[in-house]
């Protein structure tokens, strides 16, 4: 039943659509200075799906394995090595 749940969001402006399927495999708080500094916080939240639970729309721009919107820059997914 758990795997059924489906989240969804988008960067600031909508033009890159997202969803997961599933529960994440790890949730947590990630207070390295990129973190801090896109959150405007003292950290920012995160959760991890594995890849085939990820959907998106959009044209989306990717840098050292951060996605992003390339219209308002809102950050979309990071992908990494695991």
């Amino acid at each position: 039943m758990s795997s059924d749940i489906r989240r969804s969001g988008s960067c600031l402006c909508g033009g890159v659509q997202f969803s997961v399927t599933g529960e994440p495999l790890r949730v947590g708080l990630c207070h390295c200075k990129d973190c801090r500094k896109t959150s405007g916080s003292v950290y920012q939240a995160f959760g991890i799906w594995p890849l085939e639970a990820f959907e998106t729309t959009g044209i989306v721009s990717t840098y050292g394995g951060r996605s992003f919107c390339p219209t308002c820059g809102g950050r979309v997914t990071s992908v990494g090595e695991e």
